[in-house]
């Protein structure tokens, strides 16, 4: 078991073996190379083991959750407040509209790995999603998921008469390219070398230097990348290039940290509002999982979408999931969890997989699910970021018909932020008439948030109008946009009850503690933690689909059901997050025996009382 091109596991892999290390440290007596010493069966787990395993959740780490229980012939059933399938996979159709007038509110874009010569999906960051697609009971009959997948145009398209999308910051307006302006820096106070430099070059060297090094770690079997990132985790990407990074000799900068006004201008074309005050790491994870490392073999992705939007994956789960009845429970809000030993409440199953965001999960009422003072904390610190995207129903394509533009992307320094032609439907004789006209994340989405109540929508509207317009400049007037403008439709993750916010967002230090901490079951082994936020892969539905993964592992671990793991791990494979070191005796055996570590150790410190249950 290798790390497969995966630097994202390697970092979570040592990050657990970190943990570990201080937890023998403190435990002196416990050897680990004793047989059974990471046996954390117990039959107090087989607690009604009549009763189905509840998973709460029908997104898609829960659907997926479900598609293995289904798959080991495991009962089950899914709670989902909503009425609907998919969570923060949601795709909204204009009423009325042609086949390709809509938008995919959530997940959008998927950057998948090539296939080899075989035809099977290389190794790499995606790759338990590329396998999810293909999945056999996906793809029966004439209606195969895999064949849903399309293009999508992360980059504007590249023909005859076509063009990119825009930069429009402080006034000044261009097409994007290689090379873009400076859009007035000087004025923002910022030095003439580093206006040369560009915000393009600046970035790449802050963030490249760390990525090379955690994929040179997995080339030659090392840890110098991971201790060089470990060393510089408790910046904020602001605080890094403000106080340690240092230019390198090639950009021709003075030798000194960067001066504020350096970096807010960084900040200004290269993301959103007060983006740079998010974990160093978490800037350094984007690029890779968005195959931004130039000159190496890494990242080497097909961007793709669905055709008819992302929730054609999880209704085809959910299709498959409902063939042995209906098993989905729509509109049933968990509203606490907690340890019983009869059977007189309402439900009760002899395990729980929770895929909900933790955000949601933490306002259960979970005063008797047992959990220790870390995890408690965990729900308590972690920030969920905030995202809103705003789509508008044209008459007519008018990015294409008036601007050339064929997918892509515009970006401004006005509220809209940034603007995503579809990919979908491009070569169709109806295109899609559905333009994102704004999307946002971190402080822009929540100036945005406050205009996207029913009271506020037609002000929001017209700024829209007004800044898309001005955004692209002739022949595109607010005039001509108000005439085409058909419908309008919002969606602020950060105020839907059921997700509250979009995705995880660490500051510095947080995924270390998170990480190590909600990898480990409560309710005495029997509530498991899943979801993209418990993953090295947060923000990515890959992510949801290997904490998935990892929850019912630590099921079947704990009620040691020997006969299912091993189909479970022919069937679904291995988690390289959880990967034994390539080379260990232990590995061809037992690939996850870190995972059962991570199990058994916490176990112990548990019972030794170094990690304390919380007291409410």
């Amino acid at each position: 078991m290798s790390f497969q091109g995966d630097p994202l596991a390697f970092y979570g892999r040592n990050i657990i073996e970190d943990y570990h290390a201080s937890l023998t440290a403190k435990l002196p007596l416990l050897s680990t190379a004793k047989s059974g010493s990471f046996d954390i069966s117990d039959e107090t787990l087989r607690f009604f083991p009549h009763k189905k395993v509840g998973i709460l959740g029908a997104g898609v780490g829960g659907l997926y959750t479900a598609l293995i229980l289904d798959s080991l012939n495991i009962d089950y059933e899914i709670l989902e407040a909503s009425d609907r399938v998919g969570g923060r996979l949601l795709t909204y159709k204009f009423p009325g509209g042609q086949k390709y007038d809509y938008y995919d509110a959530g997940a959008m874009r998927y950057p998948l790995p090539k296939k080899d010569e075989q035809g099977q999906y290389k190794n790499g960051i995606m790759k338990r999603l590329a396998e999810l697609i293909t999945y056999p009971p996906l793809n029966q009959g004439s209606d195969r998921l895999k064949d849903k997948l399309i293009p999508y145009h992360f980059e504007a398209r590249e023909g005859y008469n076509l063009k990119p999308g825009f930069y429009y910051f402080n006034g000044v307006r261009e097409r994007i390219s290689d090379k873009p302006g400076s859009f007035h820096a000087d004025q923002l106070g910022v030095a003439p070398s580093y206006i040369k430099a560009g915000t393009d070059a600046i970035h790449t060297d802050v963030i490249e230097p760390f990525a090379r090094l955690l994929i040179a770690d997995i080339e030659q079997g090392k840890k110098e990348g991971w201790r060089v990132m470990m060393a510089n985790d408790s910046y904020s990407l602001r605080a890094y290039m403000s106080f340690k990074y240092i230019p390198s000799v090639n950009l021709d900068l003075p030798p000194q940290h960067l001066h504020h006004k350096v970096v807010n201008w960084c900040e200004l074309l290269q993301s959103s509002t007060k983006w740079y005050d998010r974990a160093l790491s978490e800037e350094i994870f984007e690029s890779l999982a968005f195959a931004r490392i130039g000159g190496t073999d890494f990242g080497d992705v097909d961007w793709q979408c669905f055709d008819g939007g992302s929730e054609v994956l999880t209704k085809k789960m959910a299709e498959v999931i409902n063939q042995k009845g209906e098993r989905i429970q729509f509109g049933k809000r968990v509203m606490a969890i907690v340890s019983v030993h009869n059977e007189s409440e309402k439900r009760v199953y002899s395990h729980v997989i929770s895929t909900l965001p933790l955000p949601v999960l933490r306002t259960i009422g979970m005063k008797d699910a047992e959990m220790n003072v870390k995890q408690k904390n965990a729900l308590r610190q972690l920030q969920y970021g905030p995202s809103i995207k705003i789509a508008m129903h044209f008459k007519e394509p008018w990015w294409t018909t008036k601007l050339n533009i064929v997918g892509g992307q515009s970006f401004t320094d006005l509220p809209i932020r940034t603007i995503v032609y579809p990919s979908y439907g491009v070569d169709s004789d109806t295109p899609s008439t559905v333009l994102i006209a704004s999307y946002c994340w971190t402080t822009d989405a929540e100036r945005l948030g406050s205009l996207a109540t029913p009271d506020k929508t037609g002000a929001l509207k017209e700024m829209v109008l007004h800044n898309l317009a001005e955004a692209h400049g002739a022949p595109i007037t607010y005039e001509f946009l108000h005439d085409q403008f058909l419908d309008m439709n919002v969606k602020d993750w950060s105020h839907d009850p059921h997700t509250m916010g979009a995705f995880a967002f660490f500051g510095p230090g947080d995924f270390e503690d998170l990480y190590a901490s909600l990898t480990y079951p409560a309710v005495s082994g029997r509530l498991h933690f899943a979801g993209e936020a418990i993953s090295t892969r947060h923000a990515w539905v890959v992510g949801a689909l290997d904490s998935a993964w990892r929850a019912v592992h630590e099921y079947l671990s704990v009620t040691k059901q020997d006969d299912k793991m091993q189909k479970f791990k022919e069937l679904w494979g291995e988690n390289v997050e959880w990967a034994s070191p390539p080379g260990q005796p232990s590995e061809k055996d037992k690939p996850s025996r870190l995972l059962l570590e991570h199990l058994g150790l916490t176990r112990q410190a548990v019972l030794a009382g170094e990690i304390r249950y919380a007291d409410y």
